[in-house]
């Protein structure tokens, strides 16, 4: 197994562990179990983002347009099938969502991301690292800004700044990729485990709302957890291989998850009175479809549409 095919699955796993919190976030658990998750699993996806980036690899045009094709395209088409069975069920309203954007729903993340790595490739390019680094410091200091004085912009707009520094802190994080994949020693797994525990105790991280005050604890506690995860997963991916296989899967799919993971569970609960163990397996019975679907309309399409 060569290391980049070893990094795409530690990567998938980590995907897939992130995106099952998120589902679990969700949920009505307690706050001190929900504060956990949200220290990290949001930020990690952008930080992976970073990791995986080949910004050098490309032109500013051809990576929006690389970008708009891969994350743009679905979304509209995701956003209008979501939107639609929200108002069949009166909990949509189109020009509240025009307006003002997904908000609380998980499809937020989506138009963020796009942003976030335009403006994340246009600062790799820049040459002068020091002056990189301050351009950093600027995107740091105005997703503080932005949420110290509490100023929400449309359609998760003020989550930008700091969602672009994080994917940058991703980019930096690649030249620690050698010790991130190393399997020989896990005892950083609990050290890290334990600041994210601490931080998460004190403060509460949710970047739908860009609630990222005190900064520095809850970025401490972000890239803490986001790296706890990257370790977990390739342990995981080195012993439990048949595990690892479906947390790869279900990484590769993270997409499915975030746009129709909180319809789904809304129409269960309007139309079905069901155990919550019920509840959530009919959820996956139901993304798995999903997923099938969208690779059939791929293929009768005959490009990558979805």
């Amino acid at each position: 197994m060569n290391r980049n095919h070893n990094r795409k699955q530690w990567l998938d796993i980590a995907k897939g562990i992130a995106i099952i919190l998120m589902v679990i976030g969700h949920t009505s658990i307690p706050n001190i179990v929900s504060n956990f998750i949200y220290a990290f699993h949001m930020p990690l996806f952008f930080i992976a983002s970073g990791l995986t980036s080949n910004f050098k690899k490309h032109s500013p045009s051809s990576y929006m347009k690389h970008k708009f094709r891969i994350i743009i395209l679905p979304f509209l088409i995701y956003s209008v099938i979501v939107s639609i069975m929200l108002h069949a069920i009166g909990q949509m309203n189109f020009i509240h969502l025009l307006s003002n954007g997904w908000e609380g729903y998980a499809l937020w993340f989506i138009p963020v991301l796009f942003l976030a790595s335009i403006l994340a490739m246009l600062t790799s390019h820049v040459g002068n690292a020091p002056f990189r680094y301050g351009i950093m410091l600027c995107l740091f200091l105005s997703g503080y800004g932005l949420s110290y004085f509490n100023i929400q912009l449309p359609w998760t707009l003020s989550t930008v700044p700091y969602a672009t520094f994080l994917i940058l802190v991703g980019v930096e994080l690649k030249h620690l990729q050698k010790y991130i994949e190393k399997p020989a020693r896990y005892w950083d797994i609990a050290l890290l485990f334990i600041i994210v525990t601490a931080v998460s105790q004190f403060y509460r991280l949710d970047l739908a709302w860009n609630k990222i005050t005190p900064i520095l604890p809850l970025t401490i506690g972000a890239i803490s957890g986001t790296l706890m995860i990257f370790r977990l997963s390739v342990w995981v991916g080195h012993h439990i291989k048949r595990f690892s296989t479906i947390l790869q899967g279900i990484g590769r799919e993270t997409y499915i998850v975030v746009a129709f993971s909180q319809v789904i569970i809304i129409y269960l609960i309007h139309f079905f009175a069901m155990p919550t163990l019920l509840k959530y397996v009919s959820l996956t019975v139901l993304l798995v479809l999903l997923k099938y679907a969208k690779d059939g309309i791929n293929r009768l399409v005959k490009v990558k549409i979805l």
